[in-house]
């Protein structure tokens, strides 16, 4: 296996505070943890060097408001239209129809298709990739439910010495490599699982001209769905992932610290006041308070500050009046007693805007998002381009996702074939395309899977 070199770091409210920590540290191969479920063992491939990488992943998302947003706009975009069983009758119709079929219906609701398309996709923008099962019905006749595993929780066993991967381990590993309950099921072939699952079932032969089934009472089968990346045998890493070893990620956090330090530090001094020592000659002559640095002294300088600082600060104060007297000297220079600054805070941490713009921007694009779509580019001149552009810019995102949807696929006519249902219905995953004023509709529905032809869906 591959090795791979992956320092993960995260944003702080400190700069001096940065944590680097080695996530792949070495070779898949050695980063192995043995697990026991009932009398079986298996060796489980760890995912990074301490088995927590997609925990950290995804905390390290929550806490960047761009990668979040990102990673949310990849899902929405991917999403699109959602997934839809479309009647094979109409294929290559101008207006292709869902299907009708009471059964194909009832098992899409049964198994909230939608919901379960929206959790696949999640995964795959987060992590490169998806698991979902299959369950067959008591005769193995059918598959009756689709559901979606979390993919965080899904480990690999170590691959035989053929390179098959035979069983996915599902359960909580966070912070515990040894968890009370882990669920076993056997992956079917990343190639060919189709035709793994009906060798399995004894429904056909495998390319070897035999039946390879397995026990009845085995109803459960794991289907992965992978977005291929060099060098990963196990667990793909995620292009956008460069981010946080390129420094680009801990530069937002520098920044969002100094910023708010800046912010906060600002705003709590809001005035600056000058007090000349003969102001204090003075009034100590009048109280009749030597200036020896007496207790006296001292309590009355402090009873005269905190009273002026009652007087500026809070709201309550915002339009009170005070006034000090001063005079000038020979040179007609005034000489004050009391001189009140007010510091301008208006514009506390603004140095940092053009800086928080730049890594945006390049936070934006290692996630494939263009930042005039995602808002990550501020202010009125910044690359705010025209109707046509951001229209032109969203066709161009939704096509990149042909790639994800073709991979997604998989399982949904592994599902339609096992069930008989290949001379019915069809997988689509219909994207919107924003249209022109002179095309009476905002926006259009196209198919992905519909021998390119259009739905005059209109939005």
């Amino acid at each position: 296996m591959s090795e791979h070199f992956f320092n993960v770091q995260r944003p702080v409210d400190v700069a001096s505070d940065s944590i680097t920590s080695t996530a792949y540290s070495s070779p898949e191969k050695d980063s192995v943890i043995p697990v026991s479920v009932g009398n079986n063992s298996y060796n489980v491939v760890a995912w990074g060097n301490d088995n927590q990488l997609p925990y950290k992943l995804n905390d390290m998302v929550e806490r960047n408001s761009v990668l979040s947003q990102d990673k949310f706009f990849n899902v929405l975009t991917c999403y699109s239209r959602g997934i839809e069983y479309m009647d094979l009758s109409t294929r290559g119709s101008k207006h292709p129809m869902p299907t009708a079929d009471k059964n194909i219906k009832r098992f899409l609701m049964r198994n909230n298709m939608k919901r379960f398309f929206a959790e696949q996709i999640t995964d795959l923008k987060y992590y490169f990739f998806c698991v979902s099962v299959v369950i067959l019905s008591r005769d193995r006749s059918k598959i009756v439910r689709i559901v979606h595993k979390d993919a965080c929780h899904v480990r690999f066993e170590q691959a035989d010495v053929y390179g098959r991967v035979k069983n996915i381990l599902y359960a909580d590993w966070k912070d515990d490599n040894s968890p009370s309950t882990v669920e076993v099921i056997p992956l079917l072939d990343e190639y060919d699982p189709l035709g793994d699952l009906l060798a399995r079932t004894g429904k056909e032969r495998d390319d070897l001209g035999v039946f390879r089934k397995s026990p009845m009472s085995q109803t459960k089968f794991a289907i992965v769905c992978r977005m291929p990346t060099p060098g990963a045998s196990y667990y793909p890493i995620p292009y956008w992932s460069a981010t946080l070893r390129d420094g680009w990620y801990d530069i937002y956090g520098y920044l969002t610290a100094a910023k708010k330090a800046k912010l906060k530090n600002g705003q709590s001094i809001r005035y600056h006041v000058e007090i000349n020592d003969r102001f204090w000659e003075n009034l100590a002559r009048e109280k009749g308070i030597a200036m020896n640095g007496s207790e006296a002294f001292e309590a009355m300088r402090d009873e005269f500050l905190a009273k002026l600082r009652d007087n500026l600060a809070g709201s309550k104060n915002s339009d009170k009046m005070m006034w000090s007297g001063f005079s000038t000297n020979l040179d007609g220079h005034e000489l004050h007693d009391i001189k009140v600054n007010v510091i301008d805070t208006t514009k506390a941490g603004n140095e940092y805007n053009d800086d928080v713009a730049e890594v945006s921007n390049v936070l934006a694009y290692s996630d494939n998002v263009h930042p005039n779509l995602a808002g990550a580019t501020p202010g009125k001149s910044q690359m705010n381009n025209s109707g046509s552009d951001k229209r032109e810019l969203f066709t161009m995102k939704q096509a990149l996702e042909t790639m994800p949807h073709d991979m997604m696929m998989v399982a949904h006519n592994l599902v339609i074939y096992y069930n008989g249902w290949d001379d019915k219905v069809y997988p689509d995953m219909p994207m919107i395309l924003l249209t022109t004023l002179d095309q009476n509709t905002d926006a259009k529905q196209v198919s992905t899977n519909n021998g390119g032809q259009n739905n005059g869906h209109k939005g």
